[in-house]
């Protein structure tokens, strides 16, 4: 970091004396201002902020704190709360001594021009001068003293342990009895990704580990990501939403969300359930993704940990299952985690490798790709599976990443390279095949008829109102004469909500479906493909406009990546004319919803 030294000027009133400050009036401190240090801060969003750095050592003590401050709450004289936290008082009032700080740093920074250095939080970022650094923690590597870079991060790292070699540790690990090393290359990727990714390639997945109860899940996934001090990166799925989105913003990191377990409330286990979809979803969706009109797409690996695998076939394609199966050897548990410290001392290593190549990397990244290209796969379900080979592409690219650095880093036999690159290789293989098997075995039981007939209808036919007034009066209307409402759907702006008996009855009226729909088949489909949201385990809630009744509520950007998995296009490239983004002109009307499909909804089965 680079800063603009500067000696402290006193106001006319104020004399130093044996270390500590005097006015008209006799001493006010027991310390003085050995030093200031003048810089400014800019951030990814090129907004800048200046900052003073203090130095102050006590008169009767041979001791020196140093402390940044803002330099707009040191002038407008809001800076004593920061000085109390380093226990820092002076001998007058905390109006006297605002002011007085205040005439300082005005004093001295006047005329000044400070050192302007790029603010960094967590991940990549490339320098003026064309150099690579990364935020880990409150630690940039490969940043020296004179790169114009500062972390902001308030996260702090772990000591790392650089006594010895660490490659031993990394054999141990590899070579474990109880974890898939597959496991330990999808966790490098949060690190190697940014380096293939582009407007067309996108390699983010969530790492799901799963295993019965007791068989090491939470320490294992420990091994992987506990690299800071108060475990920011870890959450537990209990938590709410915030707090699992703020450990999320970790960008080119790896984080844990801890763990989804086989709780006695099914309340509570369709409400965890979600709330890990949502958030699988929200990681890897091939779009832009809103919470609370902030855009909130992040960037990097999770790891989730359960006792069993969820049954939604849209969350499972964005992940790689991990099974444990074999209970840890406490032994080989006690080791790992007792010089857990070189795992850091590597990753940091790893990191710094990664930066002082980055560019070399990136542009050999079509190299990459097409070495591991495993797009054309041969199999009738290759379009259900293009998320998983896409993971499977990015954790090859990964190994041979990981191999490549090993030889030039460490110079590594090939033989020895080539022994932890095939056990590697195995895993991820096993790990894929496990994953494609339960998309593939729950696809074929739970089906999307209703998936297909509701696309098709919200794209074809005038049945969707974005005005909830017309919508509402067209219901009443309805259900006052008995026949089925014209519009079935009303959008919100963000969710497609539908009451479950409108959308049942709706479905009924599809003649070509062969499967009778019940509310328990429709919710299933929804929940299953990752359309619904549910809130407090409940599948169907109120909404703002509407407190009297309860709708499903179906992910807009849900629906229109499985139209365009249907039309294989993009689904940006989606559009409904009633989400404010194309002409209604484009598409077909409304259809013919006669009265005599209508059935009582006390005669409806519960969904």
């Amino acid at each position: 970091m680079k800063t603009l030294l500067l000696t402290p000027k006193l106001p006319q009133e104020y004399i130093l004396k044996d270390g500590c400050y005097y006015n008209s009036k006799g001493k006010i401190t027991e310390w003085s201002i050995m030093q200031l240090e003048f810089y400014s801060t800019i951030n990814t969003q090129h907004n800048c902020t200046k900052y003073v750095r203090f130095h102050i050592k006590l008169a009767e003590q041979d001791k020196t704190y140093s402390f940044d401050c803002p330099l707009a709450l040191a002038i407008e004289g809001k800076a004593l709360d920061i000085f109390f936290d380093y226990q820092i008082y002076a001998l007058c009032s905390d109006n006297l001594f605002s002011k007085f700080i205040s005439s300082v740093v005005k004093l001295s920074v006047f005329g000044q021009t400070p050192e302007d250095n790029y603010a960094i939080d967590q991940g990549y970022l490339k320098l003026q001068n064309g150099k690579i650094v990364f935020g880990l923690g409150n630690e940039v590597v490969n940043a020296s003293d004179e790169d114009p870079v500062i972390s902001e991060s308030t996260i702090k790292l772990k000591k790392s342990d650089n006594s010895g070699d660490f490659t031993s540790y990394l054999d141990k690990l590899i070579n474990s009895s109880s974890f898939p090393p597959a496991a330990f290359i999808a966790s490098l990727v949060a690190y190697v990704k940014p380096m293939f990714e582009n407007e067309l390639d996108e390699y983010g997945f969530t790492i799901f580990i799963y295993a019965d109860s007791g068989l090491g899940k939470t320490e294992f996934s420990k091994l992987l990501s506990d690299i800071f001090e108060d475990h920011d990166n870890i959450v537990s799925l209990s938590s709410d939403k915030y707090a699992i989105k703020k450990a999320a913003k970790l960008k080119d990191s790896l984080i844990v969300i801890d763990d989804l377990n086989r709780t006695v409330s099914s309340r509570i286990r369709n409400s965890n359930e979600a709330k890990l979809c949502d958030f699988i979803q929200m990681n890897q969706s091939s779009g832009n993704c809103h919470y609370k009109d902030i855009e909130v797409k992040l960037d990097n690996i999770a790891i989730v940990t359960a006792e069993y695998v969820i049954k939604n076939n849209s969350t499972i394609n964005r992940c790689l299952l991990v099974q444990l199966e074999n209970a840890f050897d406490s032994d080989e548990l006690t080791l790992l985690k007792k010089e857990h410290g070189k795992y850091i001392a590597f990753l940091k290593d790893f990191i710094l490798w990664l930066c002082w190549n980055y560019e070399k990397i990136s542009d050999e990244s079509a190299y990459y790709k097409s070495k591991n290209d495993n797009s054309n796969i041969g199999n009738e379900n290759s379009g259900k599976l293009k998320r998983i080979m896409r993971t499977y592409q990015i954790l090859c690219i990964t190994l041979d990443i990981f191999k490549r650095y090993l030889k030039e880093q460490h110079d590594l036999t090939d033989e020895h390279i080539k022994d932890l690159s095939n056990i590697c290789k195995t895993s991820i293989e096993n790990c894929i095949n496990d994953t494609i098997d339960h998309c593939l075995t729950d696809d074929n039981k739970i089906g999307r008829e209703f998936i297909d007939e509701i696309l098709l209808g919200i794209f074809q036919e005038d049945i969707v109102s974005a005005d909830f007034a017309e919508y509402s009066k067209e219901a009443k209307k309805a259900r006052k004469n008995k026949y089925l409402q014209r519009y079935v759907f009303y959008f919100d702006g963000s969710y497609l909500c539908v009451e479950a008996d409108v959308l049942t009855n709706w479905l009924k009226t599809r003649l070509e479906l062969e499967v009778v729909p019940s509310k328990q088949k429709v919710s299933a489909q929804l929940r299953y493909y990752g359309l619904l949201k549910v809130i407090g385990g409940e599948y169907t809630s109120t909404i703002s406009e509407d407190k009297s009744r309860k709708y499903y509520q179906l992910y807009l950007q849900r629906l229109k990546e499985c139209q365009a998995e249907i039309a294989n296009i993009s689904a940006d490239e989606v559009h409904y004319w009633w989400d404010g983004s194309s002409s209604s002109s484009d598409y077909g009307s409304w259809g013919d919803n006669s009265n005599d499909c209508f059935e009582n909804i006390d005669d409806q089965e519960p969904y």
